[in-house]
């Protein structure tokens, strides 16, 4: 009698299986982030006009990834627990019914927002000379939304499902054909057009067009994609709803608090947008770390938390929350001091290259506590509690950030860039709270202990005390 392989979610050590998943996520992640920091790069050689209206458009473009994030957790979080128990069948039906929603649902809003897309940016700030740059480039990029929607859930499914390498492989591939078909694109170069902005999101839809094909393939391959059965279907779309509405809701406050910032900044001149813009896609690519930790821990505790493992999970929290905040003080380091030099890469424009650098060295000494949020939000999707997820990015967005930055603002862009640090660090310690007291809640091992706590007792040890 053959025995079944062990579940390495459920049975391999917790600390080498969380960077075991997430160091195949970083390198997908690291593809969908290089679409931006390419484009940026590129488009900034045509000026601090275009840059601008690359930037404003990033915001809208951001809202869909986030949202469609959001479906990708609620799925992945299903998919996870139920192969955790062992139940393949609803593994297919979530991962099948999430693709077929994330394809419909991004097509009909990205045909509805091609339509709006002179008031939204209007309402943005966008002036007169920046709205036909981003018509050209959204008019484009708002073609392609429906493949990367798709791919973003479905890889989602496939990692739940335990293979982790195989659409970061796809999302790499997809990275080097945005990067070939941008410069050929944007640029005129042999027998392609000179198209400037819309060559550049003409390469996108591209490189969203393979994405959405090699992950359905994987899909298929790993049977979590067919026939969708009308028996069950009512209990799955419920299950999907009752995860994904919370978490969609989670990941929108995010893009939704940057269109903001991005409204506030317009006051200082198209330059300091653009200025954002590229500083917040530094920031993107630099945080892959925190994020793909995050991104492993979501199916890691479903798993776990399928098979009834809960100690595993306890070790999960500690673990990741220790390793967010350590990547995000050493990036804080590393920004600070290379900030000038990062911003002259895309922009010689001395208002781009002193916000740039003034945003390293305030708004980057947060970021060891935007790990936390991401962890802390990322163990409660995985435990099916996307509410607390949720009750995390409102205190961050209307109680820390919003009502702080309005304040700021009329004192300066020094001002508002504190303001967004304090933010991130309220909200952090604000999660970690959270966090220990639903471990208490459930008379869990380690309710009293606590992330900073445990970093602190590292540091000693290191330094032999």
């Amino acid at each position: 009698m053959t025995e079944t392989p062990a579940n390495p979610m459920t049975s391999a050590p917790v600390n080498k299986m969380l960077f075991k998943m997430a160091a195949p996520i970083s390198i997908g992640m690291m593809s969908t982030f290089l679409f931006q920091i390419v484009d940026t790069y590129f488009v900034g050689q045509l000026g601090a006009l275009p840059l601008a209206a690359l930037a404003f458009s990033a915001s809208v473009y951001l809202i869909f990834v986030s949202a469609f994030i959001g479906l990708s957790v609620g799925a992945s979080s299903l998919v996870a627990k139920a192969g955790g128990a062992g139940d393949r069948a609803q593994m297919a039906r979530v991962g099948t019914l999430a693709v077929l929603l994330a394809f419909t649902l991004s097509a009909l809003l990205a045909y509805l927002a091609h339509l709006m897309i002179v008031p939204v940016f209007t309402l943005l700030g966008a002036d007169a000379a920046t709205l036909p740059l981003i018509h050209d480039y959204m008019a484009t990029l708002y073609l392609g939304f429906p493949f990367l929607m798709a791919g973003i859930v479905g890889s989602g499914a496939v990692r739940a499902s335990g293979v982790f390498i195989r659409t970061e492989v796809v999302f790499a591939i997809a990275g080097v054909i945005n990067l070939v078909f941008d410069y050929l694109l944007i640029f005129g170069i042999g027998p392609f057009p000179e198209m400037g902005l819309a060559g550049a999101a003409l390469a996108t839809v591209l490189s969203f067009s393979f994405i959405f094909v090699g992950v359905l393939a994987i899909m298929a391959r790993e049977g979590l994609l067919g026939r969708m059965p009308l028996s069950g279907l009512g209990t799955t779309s419920r299950g999907l709803a009752q995860i994904a509405l919370p978490t969609v809701g989670m990941q929108l406050l995010v893009p939704a608090t940057g269109m903001f910032v991005t409204w506030l900044l317009a006051g200082f001149g198209p330059e300091t947008v653009a200025a954002y813009g590229v500083a917040a896609r530094i920031e993107a690519l630099a945080m892959i770390g925190i994020f793909a930790i995050s991104a492993a821990v979501t199916p890691f505790v479903a798993q776990n938390f399928g098979a009834a493992a809960h100690d595993r999970i306890d070790r999960a929290v500690v673990f990741a929350g220790k390793v967010n905040m350590y990547m995000g003080a050493a990036l804080w380091i590393v920004l600070a001091l290379s900030g000038p030099f990062l911003a002259q890469i895309f922009s010689d424009d001395p208002v781009v290259v002193r916000f740039v650098t003034l945003y390293f060295r305030i708004v980057a000494l947060s970021y060891g506590f935007v790990g936390l949020i991401n962890v802390t939000s990322a163990i409660f999707n995985g435990l099916q509690l996307p509410r607390q997820s949720l009750k995390i990015s409102l205190v961050k967005a209307l109680v820390f950030t919003v009502p702080v930055l309005l304040i700021a603002a009329p004192f300066g862009i020094v001002a508002v860039l504190v303001g967004l640090s304090f933010g991130n660090i309220a909200a952090g310690i604000y999660a970690g709270r959270l966090m220990r007291a639903s471990e208490r809640k459930y008379n869990r091992p380690i309710a009293d202990d606590s992330i900073l706590g445990e970093a602190l007792k590292d540091i000693r040890r290191l330094f032999g005390r």
